[in-house]
């Protein structure tokens, strides 16, 4: 029996252990991923949910819904011409958001932070359910070429389940100031 007891305690430690801590921050904190300068939502009550070399993630969760904003180094193909990796790209995120039922999906092909790069924004209704009370996933991001790897691209996203159908104007405001905060190494 103590074998037992033993056994399990050590279980509860390591998962106590190795669950991912969630940091509380203070607005517009400073991080680096890579190289890649992050800087945090300008508001109060976002939290830290990943920093890493190919990941940082904050989070927000209010009684209006659940808010993400993103910064991710995702693996690519090589490309032979911009033509062809902003196509890629598109058809890339097509597959992504073709497990999701849609409403509306829009890319753009635009130049941010001095790269041309696909732009997209995307609403997905979701059924609400007891473990579920939102009503839509709202997404908007771009996919920018990663300046040291032809193989890879850095995604920013700034996303939300909530009850309404698209990112209001506050929420545009804050994911264009998290997007232009942003600072690339330079690039060759």
């Amino acid at each position: 029996m103590n074998h037992l007891i033993v056994i399990i305690g050590a279980t509860l430690f390591y998962a106590a252990v190795s669950a991912p801590a969630q940091t509380s921050i203070k607005p517009a904190s400073i991080y680096d991923q890579d190289g890649i300068t992050v800087v945090s939502p300008n508001q109060p009550g976002w939290i830290l949910l990943t920093i890493g070399k190919s990941e940082t993630v904050f989070e927000k969760r209010d009684e209006s819904g659940i808010f993400n904003a993103s910064v991710k180094i995702i693996r690519t193909k090589t490309f032979e011409t911009e033509k062809d990796r902003l196509t890629g790209w598109e058809a890339l995120k097509q597959e992504e958001f073709s497990k999701l039922k849609q409403d509306h999906l829009h890319f753009n092909y635009t130049r941010f932070k001095g790269a041309v790069c696909l732009r997209y924004d995307a609403i997905f209704p979701l059924e609400k359910t007891s473990s579920n009370k939102f009503a839509h996933f709202n997404v908007n991001g771009y996919l920018l070429p990663l300046s040291n790897a032809k193989d890879s691209a850095v995604q920013i996203e700034f996303s939300n389940y909530s009850n309404t159908r698209g990112l209001t104007e506050d929420l545009y405001s804050l994911a264009d100031e998290f997007f232009e905060k942003l600072i690339f190494p330079k690039r060759q």
